[in-house]
């Protein structure tokens, strides 16, 4: 009787390992399912999201090409443009996206223009970057440098500047990784980040308001869209212009913004409004579109700069893609 007892439990204990490992095959193929599943929903969200921006930047382009034949001297950060936002509602999702102004920050291509092929300095735009970074209380000989690598790493020339560095350095055996300048202009930001001479500057401190239109000569930087946390970036433009008074003219934009320079010159004749480092501009050539899909737990996201040529004509000039 002892020994037909231990058998049933041995039966019993060898059907429930069965019955659990059959369990854990389940749980397996039933979570690689889910995933197969979920990455598939992805893929689809992510192909189709392509066309659903590229359809947002047309309609954008449409109502900012629209704004400008219809609208008035100035944009300011009231505008409809700006406070009116895309909503879409998708199968499985929603659609997001808000049109803002992209010309209120410094461009770093600015330190250079382009001449006989060349790209070369742009004293202006050397001088409006130096002069914001200063009021970061970076040390001025690490500005410089910082400056020279840009100009070096975008211009087709190999002659280095006083304190930049060509192709023998970025490819030399004490250097990692080994690359070449780009030749060209920065495409973003962080694009910075490849100069020896950046690690002397804190991402931080700069990022904020210096951005990276591929685009070179001087900046145009509207000043009705911008805010007293702008004073800084105003007063980098303005070479002989404190902080306090980049202050005192933000603090003057009238609702429907400034529509002239001389209007300016009259509201503050001590600011010198003709020799600015940049274009002083009172309404924008520069829009970023930013759309964001979100689908349950999945989202997708885009950034594009769009560039309106001769306040007729808008184009893309660069567009950033992330799927999280």
């Amino acid at each position: 009787m002892y020994i037909k007892n231990k058998e049933r439990g041995v039966i019993l204990i060898t059907v429930l390992l069965i019955v659990l490992v059959l369990s854990a095959i389940a749980m397996s193929i039933g979570n690689n399912f889910l995933l197969a599943f979920k990455r598939s929903i992805y893929q689809d969200l992510q192909s189709n999201s392509f066309e659903l921006f590229k359809n947002i930047e047309s309609i954008s382009i449409q109502r900012i090409e629209e704004k400008n034949r219809f609208g008035s001297q100035a944009l300011t950060k009231d505008d409809p443009l700006f406070k009116d936002a895309f909503y879409f509602e998708l199968p499985n999702g929603q659609l997001y996206a808000q049109i803002s102004d992209a010309s209120n920050c410094l461009n770093i291509n600015s330190v250079v223009s382009l001449s006989n092929k060349n790209y070369v300095q742009n004293p202006k735009g050397m001088a409006a970057l130096k002069k914001y970074l200063m009021y970061k209380k970076f040390d001025e000989r690490d500005i410089d440098s910082l400056i020279d690598q840009m100009i070096d790493w975008i211009d087709i020339d190999n002659q280095p500047r006083q304190g930049g560095l060509e192709d023998y350095f970025y490819t030399g055996p004490l250097h990692t990784p080994q690359q070449y300048t780009s030749k060209r202009l920065f495409y973003d930001l962080s694009e910075l980040k490849n100069l020896p001479a950046f690690r002397n500057f804190n991402w931080n401190d700069v990022s904020n308001y210096l951005c990276s239109i591929p685009l070179s000569g001087n900046s145009k930087v509207n000043i009705n869209t911008l805010n007293m946390e702008d004073s800084e970036l105003l007063s980098s433009l303005l070479p002989n212009a404190t902080v306090k008074d980049a202050e005192a003219i933000i603090a003057s934009i009238p609702q429907e913004g400034f529509v002239d320079i001389s209007q300016l010159m009259l509201e503050f004749p001590g600011v010198d409004f003709t020799n600015s480092n940049a274009t002083i501009f009172f309404t924008s050539n520069l829009f970023s579109i930013k759309s964001e899909i979100i689908s349950e737990d999945m989202k997708i996201s885009s950034e594009s700069i769009l560039y309106l040529e001769n306040n007729r004509n808008g184009y893309i000039v660069s567009r950033t893609y992330n799927g999280l």
